[in-house]
């Protein structure tokens, strides 16, 4: 079992995002992003905003988390 700090989770998940928007824009596929509280649509044309997105987000009190290690 490993453990990873909230910082470096959050810096994975931002990585990750990064990678995945650059990814579609160059596939010219579209995706969804949250601004202001509200729910984007990005495609090759421009933004379109949608709405109020049906989830919200949550905060995590943890610090570290605890991942099973596969074997």
């Amino acid at each position: 079992m490993s453990e990873i700090n909230v910082k470096a989770l959050k810096k994975a998940q931002k990585k990750a995002s990064l990678n995945a928007i650059k990814l579609n824009k160059a596939l010219g596929l579209s995706y969804l992003t949250v601004k202001k509280g509200m729910l984007v649509h990005n495609g090759a044309d421009g933004e379109k905003i949608i709405g109020k997105p049906l989830y919200g987000t949550k905060k995590v009190d943890k610090r570290t988390f605890r991942i099973l290690d596969e074997e």
